[in-house]
């Protein structure tokens, strides 16, 4: 079945959508409102975000370096490294590539439709990114296909995509009414 890919765009935009419209119906607040108490309602999406760079720092950027230090493979060629460094590599870059999505979708979602919410939905990303990170980074040696890294990725993106899909319905339903 991991052989197969993934299902056709179309459904899985619709998947999103459909998830993005129940978290604005059932968690936002009435559109176009803001948090009584705005601070409060974006602390656990705070520390959502600020753990995640936390994390990226302390674990994917800092591994990087000490397994360059140990393969003394300071500016070594990709094909030249160790597989271990490789892998921390990847790991570190497809953080990168993540990050503007979660922050971007964290810090919208919780402002205009719920931040408890979305930083429970958030705080879950982080988790899985980190466990995403830590399998990869110790899978050298591993068949791709072994490596199980789908079991983190996939719910990554719904979590975002869901949280992104939230705020289009959301700001469409204000500008409904």
């Amino acid at each position: 079945m991991a052989d197969e890919g993934p299902p056709p765009k179309g459904v899985v935009l619709g998947m999103y959508v459909a998830l993005g419209t129940a978290l604005s119906l059932i968690f936002g607040r009435e559109p176009g409102t803001l948090a009584a108490d705005p601070v409060k309602d974006f602390a656990i999406s705070a520390v959502a975000i600020c753990g995640f760079f936390l994390w990226y720092s302390v674990f994917d950027v800092m591994s990087v370096g000490v397994l360059r230090i140990r393969s003394k493979s300071l500016y070594g060629k990709a094909d030249d490294e160790p597989e271990d460094l490789r892998m921390a590599l990847r790991v570190q870059a497809n953080q990168v590539e993540q990050m503007t999505n979660f922050v971007t979708a964290t810090v919208a979602f919780s402002v205009l439709v719920n931040g408890i919410v979305g930083g429970v939905l958030g705080c879950l990303w982080v988790l899985l990114r980190a466990a995403y990170a830590h399998v990869y980074r110790k899978s050298a040696g591993v068949a791709w296909k072994d490596k199980g890294l789908g079991t983190f990725t996939v719910p990554c993106y719904f979590l975002i995509n869901s949280m992104n899909a939230a705020t289009i319905v959301h700001m469409l339903r204000l500008a409904a009414l």
